[in-house]
């Protein structure tokens, strides 16, 4: 029988040294940049029941199940806006105004095929509940910028869609219901053959390729000005104008670099206005995808509208380090000593220690042994205690 002790499970992996203090780094100054912008830390729990996370009593397939001892079926936490989303609906608080959550936290996601995706996923994000206009939305996507600029990252892209405009869109071309479901859902495969034929079936050729278009396609005020042009006397035309405004707002607060891109269908199938997504050079995946939800909270028993993002902590640390934007690294001292200098070590260390330097001490026996160890492991000093006294040794 095959032990698994010494296996991490498939999609899991262990995380430590460098990477992890610059991944606590990155996370100490996203929260920062959340706490600045009023937002409160939330922790929900990291068991949910099932029916968090089940639509119409349709369950999620990428769920992680278990059921506990009184044979509840319960779902490792899959979806930190709907946690969130539960938390609104069940608490007491009926006060108006803006509510404004912010959190950190591991995610769980059962991918299709494995092809060595994670199943785990650290995220960190917001959620900005109560307003629905282009204002709040502004808010979000300049949060995410000021973000990622907090983490040392400036050049990224932003990729602005909309849900809604889409939606409109299928209803100009007096699509029925059921269709626009099953576009959605091909759209959000990124399945664009069969994309093709759907619209062929149901559009004259003219509109399916002007859909088709706008998943293949994309670009920057130029592009979303044709487009509306095109669509003039539509109704998705007034959603077109709406993102030109939330881009002439986020362009008077400096945001650059937004491309319009209405192929965006993002992991969670609530949206109902506008999506963005932020890539980083030379990263096939986005660092940061968000949305407008005004259904989701509805379903919890409170109708408020929410904007909000989620950053995926793992890809942006993979960044950061790749490309040297964050720097943990501390000087670092070996202590050794003799047993007549331990206590002297201890105390005398703590000196250094307050002034920034990490001290380890090495419960070795002699100077050649720690000099080996020193080297293998980024000391570059040994302070050497003898008789209650000390000299500092290079390691080279």
């Amino acid at each position: 029988m095959k032990s698994y002790k010494l296996h991490v499970p498939e999609g899991f992996k262990d995380t430590y040294g460098n990477e992890m203090l610059i991944k606590k780094e990155i996370e100490n100054r996203v929260l920062n940049c959340f706490n600045h912008y009023g937002y409160i830390h939330i922790k929900t729990p990291t068991l949910e029941y099932i029916d968090l996370y089940s639509d119409n009593g349709l369950q999620k397939p990428d769920l992680y199940n278990l059921i506990n001892r009184q044979g509840e079926v319960l779902s490792l936490c899959n979806d930190m806006t709907r946690s969130i989303a539960r938390f609104v609906g069940s608490n007491l608080d009926d006060s108006k105004g803006i509510k404004r959550y912010s959190y950190i936290a591991d995610t769980f996601r059962y991918p299709r095929l494995y092809q060595g995706k994670n199943h785990q996923f650290l995220q960190a994000g917001v959620e900005l509940i109560g307003k629905s206009n282009e204002y709040c939305d502004s808010e979000a996507i300049y949060l995410a910028y000021q973000a990622l600029k907090a983490c040392g990252v400036s050049k990224f892209t932003i990729h602005l869609g909309s849900s809604k405009f889409l939606n409109l869109l299928l209803d100009d071309f007096k699509v029925d219901s059921n269709t626009k479901k099953i576009i959605s859902e091909t759209i959000e495969n990124k399945d664009y053959v069969t994309l093709r034929s759907i619209l062929n079936n149901n559009l004259d050729s003219n509109k399916a390729e002007f859909i088709i278009d706008l998943m293949l396609k994309g670009g920057r005020l130029r592009y979303l000005d044709s487009l509306m042009d095109k669509l003039k006397g539509y109704k998705a035309l007034e959603e077109l104008k709406y993102l030109k405004n939330l881009y002439e707002i986020l362009n008077e607060l400096d945001v650059k670099d937004i491309l319009f891109d209405f192929s965006i269908y993002a992991y969670a199938g609530y949206y109902t206005g506008i999506l963005f997504q932020i890539y980083t050079e030379n990263v096939k995946k986005s660092v940061i995808t968000g949305g407008r939800a005004d259904n989701l909270i509805k379903q919890f028993g409170k109708d408020l509208p929410d904007i909000g993002f989620g950053i995926d902590l793992d890809s942006l640390t993979d960044y950061v380090i790749e490309n040297n934007l964050i720097n943990v690294s501390k000087e670092k001292y070996l202590s050794l000593s003799d047993k007549e200098s331990f206590i002297y070590s201890m105390k005398n260390n703590e000196e250094f220690r307050n002034k920034g330097i990490v001290v380890g001490d090495s419960h070795l026996d002699n100077i050649d042994d720690a000099k080996e160890y020193a080297k293998l492991n980024g000391y570059t000093k040994i302070i050497w205690y003898k008789n209650n006294k000390y000299e500092i040794v290079e390691v080279k």
